[in-house]
């Protein structure tokens, strides 16, 4: 009974991290809109929230200090901003699709509690970092506890603070966090869609079964990835709708955070700025662009040195680039096809991309409006394969063999990657005429 509790209180604490700094009223203002944004205001608590951690894990102050300034700073603001009509009123909580996001969120977190066991990478890796943070260790500690030295930490960063910071302080109780940022993300990405609410639910439903998968919650840090994608996605629809920056900063902290999830955050990050350099003459505003860029390098660059000089940086994983020989490519094409069908049929949310994708150019008088926003898809689609393709040639002749990295990792890989191209499903399903 009481680990129930606790798994309710941790929902509790995201939301009290969700609902802080911003107010309705604020976030209304700075991003001019007034219909369908509570899982983006969620979203954007979430993540200055989550960005003032990660600076201050780049320093010697207590995590714990800023729980607490957040817990007490959101109870009275928000007692506050409900009284004078400047928060989101008691009628969202009788909203049939924010009662199913928190049905979902608390089913899945008891489904994680009873069966709360780590994969290998999870626990060898990746829980030693998540442990540092979970005992105020800072990024410059890392070096001095278990797991490989050049994987990024802000994942972990999360874990170890709501680890900490839960109820029973059990270790699943950190994890529950990715399980909140998966599901905020795919209902933030559904609240794009016009159907009326039981059809949305349904569709939710839908993407949730074909882009859930327990292992990935077993101390993988992929799911982040995910999310972010999609986040960052929708804000540059934002901005490609609406041109206002504010929208392209979210997009640009969403793809720069991804570097600090996983290693090949950093590929992710340069393969959509050279989209957006492709793709720059259809831009209005192509100084933002440029300057969305350029800052994305100068980040890159940041985490580059600072891994460099104070842990280790390996960012091929001990692949080599180099020209294969006819033997070796035919060896490649065949171990590397079958691995990407696997994938797909492992994560067949890449069905339902290919399908809108393939219907965008069959039926593109249909799509006028969003005509922008699937061209710069359609070449980020094919600039992702290619980036797949060269990371997988680059470990041909690595000593653990191309197999075992096509098994162990292409699926994963691919899980991420979908995150971005999930606003094209929906935006197909915008233009099907479904009636209940």
């Amino acid at each position: 009974m009481i680990e129930i509790f606790g798994i309710f209180l941790s929902l509790l604490l995201f939301f009290s991290f969700s609902l802080f700094p911003l107010n309705v009223k604020l976030y209304e203002k700075l991003l001019f809109t007034k219909i369908n944004y509570t899982y983006d205001f969620l979203f954007l608590n979430l993540l200055i929230n989550f960005l003032i951690l990660f600076i201050i894990s780049f320093t010697t102050l207590n995590y714990f200090n800023y729980f607490l300034f957040v817990i007490f700073s959101s109870f009275v603001l928000n007692i506050i901003y409900y009284f004078n009509d400047l928060n989101i009123k008691l009628k969202i909580f009788k909203n049939l699709n924010f009662i199913f996001f928190v049905i979902i969120n608390l089913l899945i977190f008891t489904y994680l509690s009873k069966d709360p066991t780590l994969s290998w990478d999870g626990l060898e890796n990746w829980y030693y970092k998540a442990q540092g943070f979970f005992y105020n260790y800072n990024f410059f500690d890392l070096k001095v506890i278990g797991g490989v030295d050049y994987y990024p930490h802000f994942g972990t960063l999360l874990w170890g603070f709501f680890w900490k910071n839960s109820l029973l302080q059990y270790e699943y109780s950190g994890r529950l966090i990715y399980v909140f940022i998966f599901l905020l993300s795919i209902f933030s990405i559904c609240d794009l869609l016009k159907n009326k609410n039981n059809v949305k639910i349904i569709i939710i439903t839908g993407l949730i079964l074909v882009c859930f998968d327990n292992f990935l919650f077993k101390g993988y840090q992929e799911i982040l990835s995910f999310s972010f994608l999609i986040f960052a996605s929708k804000n540059f629809f934002y901005y490609l709708q609406k041109q206002k920056n504010i929208f392209l900063v979210i997009s640009f902290v969403c793809f720069n955070f991804l570097p600090w999830i996983k290693n090949e955050g950093y590929l992710f990050v340069v393969v959509f700025s050279i989209s957006l350099l492709i793709f720059i003459e259809q831009f209005p505003k192509k100084s933002a662009i440029l300057l969305f860029i350029l800052f994305s390098i100068l980040m890159l660059l940041i985490k580059h040195l600072l891994f460099s000089y104070y842990l280790e940086s390996n960012l091929i994983h001990g692949g080599n680039f180099y020209l294969p020989n006819i033997a070796e490519t035919i060896s490649f094409i065949k171990l590397f096809s079958i691995g990407f069908v696997v994938a797909l049929f492992k994560y067949k949310i890449w069905f339902l991309i290919l399908i809108s994708f393939y219907l965008f150019s069959k039926k593109s008088g249909n799509f006028k409006k969003f005509r922008s926003l699937i061209s710069l898809l359609r070449i980020n689609l094919i600039l992702f394969f290619i980036l797949v393709l060269c990371i997988y040639i680059s470990v041909i002749k690595h000593e653990y063999g191309l197999n075992w990295w096509i098994e162990n990792s292409l699926d994963r890989i691919i899980y991420q990657i979908s995150g971005l191209f999930i606003i094209g499903v929906i935006i197909y399903i915008n233009n099907m005429k479904i009636k209940f």
